[in-house]
């Protein structure tokens, strides 16, 4: 055992010496390699923080002081998830480093941003509260062109971090929709009617799952994807989501979920 210890701490010293870590997000050398990202682009994450509703997790204007405090939509219409929390606002090198991570391959950055993730679970939720963790999936015909998930990567390090089950296969994207950026909520809320679907259902059935996902802007895609897992027969839905995309005029966006 400690020769094996040793070999590796050998093996990532040499790599250190000839391969100085660098900030996944602007390249720059770290001090420190215990460090995955540099100060500059450290300072520069915005965290998604409080006020926020109890449920959907949203940022909402004014919210009350003692939780759970809920947004208008989650009242009137509320999910079928339990909680969805967001770890940090979809901008600056954050928005760069998942641009590169999910259209360019860039794995160095999956790393940094598999922590953030792990983090905001840490904030949020204990293990003991689920039973499995459940990716949202893209559709085949993307996952062909693309050849990866990143949702799938950072939800593989998360899974390794808590201990918590992953289930990358049963649910499914049976309808290729279209991007959703830019369109309003009713257009989101119709492109992604009944394109989720349940390929293995007696991993699901009884079980408390967490979903997670990369980025979200209103919460629609976790909004669907919860509400085809509970009607599967899941004991509980919870969700997990990197990052929030802002649009610009959307102040209050919680109320609007």
């Amino acid at each position: 055992m400690f020769l094996r210890d040793g070999l590796t701490f050998f093996a990532g010293s040499l790599s250190s010496l000839f391969f100085p870590p660098v900030c996944p997000f602007c390249d720059s050398a770290l001090p420190q390699s215990d460090s995955s990202v540099c100060r500059a682009c450290s300072e520069s994450i915005e965290p998604v923080a409080p006020p926020i509703c109890f449920q959907c997790g949203l940022p909402v204007p004014g919210g009350a002081a003692r939780p759970p405090a809920l947004c208008g939509r989650c009242l009137t219409d509320p999910p079928r998830y339990a909680r969805a929390r967001y770890g940090v606002r979809y901008q600056g090198e954050v928005r760069n480093a998942l641009v590169r991570f999910k259209y360019y391959g860039d794995f160095h950055a999956a790393r940094a941003l598999s922590e953030m993730l792990i983090e905001t679970f840490g904030r949020h939720f204990e293990p003991r509260e689920f039973n499995l963790i459940v990716p949202v999936p893209i559709h085949p015909r993307r996952l062909l062109q693309r050849g990866f998930n990143q949702t799938v990567v950072m939800a593989e390090k998360l899974s390794a971090a808590t201990g918590i089950p992953l289930d990358r296969r049963s649910l499914k994207k049976i309808k290729d929709t279209p991007p959703q950026v830019g369109l309003p909520r009713p257009e989101r809320i119709k492109n992604l009617k009944g394109s989720f679907g349940v390929r293995h259902p007696s991993r699901i059935t009884d079980a408390k799952v967490l979903i997670v996902d990369d980025v979200a802007t209103t919460g629609s895609t976790i909004r669907e994807a919860a509400k085809t897992i509970m009607r599967t027969g899941a004991a509980r839905v919870d969700a997990l989501v990197l990052a929030l995309r802002i649009e610009p005029g959307s102040v209050g966006i919680g109320k609007e979920a």
